[in-house]
């Protein structure tokens, strides 16, 4: 090999390995660590509460008005799930990433991880409180089958949102891709907790 064809050849290995290097430095710079706990701030605690209270004042409005029937289709389909979200819990999810994201610097790596984290951290609040009511009056069997049951979706959770990390090795888009997943699930589970009560 001859000595240009070895500077072309580490050239080229450079510029392939250094975006990942620099990658994998902002993945782990802004996504949490185990060691950091989860802290949600008042104004995000409030941000989802008032979001659910409005879900609800309009499921209220809604069950006193005559259910009209779909129009068939796919498009009625759309129109109807559009009318429903109003009404369903599941559509406060994104209550504080979507704002945060809309602010400077919120669709940067980073900042699409920050927001992420900052919601999953209010809703890992209200799972861990609901899963810790529905232990109080449950009886032992149901307390006990709740409490496996919440572990094997600890570990579905966890395994489901490390897919990105395999799918997009090295990728600046795992970071963001986990946070989201964490958020998503953690809210889907606390909203399931607290219907149980």
């Amino acid at each position: 090999m001859l000595a240009s064809d070895a500077f072309s050849f580490a050239l080229r290995a450079r510029r392939s390995i250094l975006p990942r290097v620099l990658a994998l430095a902002v993945l782990v710079a802004s996504a949490p660590t185990r060691a950091e706990p989860l802290v949600a701030t008042p104004v995000d605690r409030a941000a989802i509460e008032a979001c659910l209270k409005l879900v609800d004042e309009n499921g209220q409005k809604q069950a006193q008005k005559p259910d009209a029937d779909e129009t068939p289709g796919a498009i009625g389909r759309l129109a109807a799930a559009a009318k429903e979200a109003a009404t369903e819990s599941e559509s406060c999810v994104g209550a504080v990433t979507i704002p945060c994201q809309q602010e400077p610097g919120g669709y940067s790596t980073a900042g699409m991880v920050a927001c992420n984290t900052r919601e999953w951290a209010a809703w890992d609040e209200r799972l861990n409180r609901a899963y810790r009511k529905s232990q109080e009056n449950a009886s032992s069997k149901l307390a006990t089958a709740m409490r496996e049951a919440q572990r094997a979706w600890l570990q579905w959770r966890e395994k489901r949102c490390k897919l990105p990390e395999i799918e997009n090795e090295g990728g600046t888009i795992v970071g963001p891709l986990y946070t989201s997943c964490m958020l998503d699930t953690t809210a889907r589970q606390a909203l399931w907790l607290e219907s149980r009560q």
